[in-house]
């Protein structure tokens, strides 16, 4: 929230940046779950291809509406976040 927030105060273009990079970030998050579903588990595998595709879609829009790309240093504490809020999720 607080990363989302300081995005906002830097500006629409840095906000749409930060909404372009949570969704690359949440499509390498799928892929990852993707890997996992058994190879014949064709249901759940086409909902999260549909989440993907979703995602990257709002990625584009919040790019072609002006958002800059991020600071290396911000997306690598982005990701780092993004991971500890995944562990703690699974061990919640």
């Amino acid at each position: 929230f607080a990363i989302g927030a300081l995005a906002g105060l830097a500006g629409d273009r840095t906000s749409l940046g930060f909404v372009a990079e949570t969704e690359k970030q949440v499509i390498e998050h799928l892929e990852s779950h993707l890997h996992e579903l058994p190879p014949d588990d064709e249901r759940s595998r086409r909902i999260v291809e549909q989440m993907q595709a979703d995602e990257a879609r709002h990625g584009a829009e919040a790019r072609s509406a002006g958002g800059r790309d991020l600071p290396r240093p911000v997306r690598d504490l982005m990701r780092g976040t993004a991971k500890i809020m995944t562990r703690t999720a699974y061990r919640v």
